[in-house]
């Protein structure tokens, strides 16, 4: 790492538990791949709040329910920075819809994933590519929201309803169940059916399948906003 020691990451996760759990594990595989530290002593620290019974956050938000949600987020966020953490990952990105009422300062120690998804569809091979994200994510606009989505849009394939809710469902089995050659089979399915050179992953369930890929080595292009930024990992220690 540069710059001296390396950055403290804190970890919003547990929604779902299984994958913030996976992306602290692939940033700490990724800091040994692209450094090689003699010791263990000189990877990053990292503060991992994973927590399941935040509430759900396409409910809040198709609900109207997403203000104590907020609050309960901002508390976590100033938790972490308080703990130590340099730099925060808020890992689920339907809760990035309620990033407009954290703190300035709070927001500035954040890593957005959805910038991180448009760094992804920058480097990536030419052509398109279909969103995976929970209905909640639709029903925001919250990728389409940035300003940097006019850029992108033409890139981006938004499934229809009918297709939409079985993404939604889809990604809600990735968060109870252990992932499969038939899971993975149906997300590389809707990736042709929609003449797709991949999928983004716009929900973090899809770095379970990034990193059942890893190991296999086979299916489309996912674009995983995870993946990035646990790649980007020595950036994280210019905070």
């Amino acid at each position: 790492m540069s710059g001296g020691a390396p950055a403290t990451v804190g970890v919003l996760g547990g929604m779902g538990p299984l994958a913030s759990a996976a992306f602290v594990q692939t940033m700490y595989e990724m800091a040994i791949e692209r450094t090689g530290p003699a010791t263990e002593q000189a990877l990053p620290r990292c503060l991992l709040d994973s927590d399941p019974s935040i509430p759900d956050r396409t409910e809040a938000i198709l609900t109207g329910g997403a203000e104590e949600l907020s609050r309960l987020i901002a508390e976590r966020v100033d938790a972490l920075i308080r703990l130590g953490a340099d730099r925060v990952v808020l890992a689920c990105v339907t809760a990035h819809h309620l990033l407009d009422e954290v703190e300035a300062g709070q927001r500035a120690r954040l890593v957005s994933l959805i910038d991180a998804v448009f760094d992804e569809l920058t480097v990536a091979a030419p052509g398109r590519f279909l969103l995976l994200a929970t209905t909640g994510t639709r029903q925001a606009r919250t990728f389409e929201r940035s300003p940097r989505w006019p850029a992108v849009a033409h890139r981006v394939v938004l499934p229809p309803p009918d297709v939409q809710d079985e993404i939604h469902y889809l990604l809600y089995r990735l968060k109870r169940e252990p992932v499969t050659p038939a899971i993975v089979a149906r997300v590389d399915g809707l990736a042709r059916q929609f003449d797709c050179e991949g999928v983004i992953g716009g929900c973090t369930e899809l770095h379970l399948i990034t990193r059942w890929r890893r190991v296999n080595r086979r299916g489309p292009v996912i674009l995983d906003p995870l993946l990035g930024v646990a790649a980007a990992l020595t950036k994280l220690s210019d905070a």
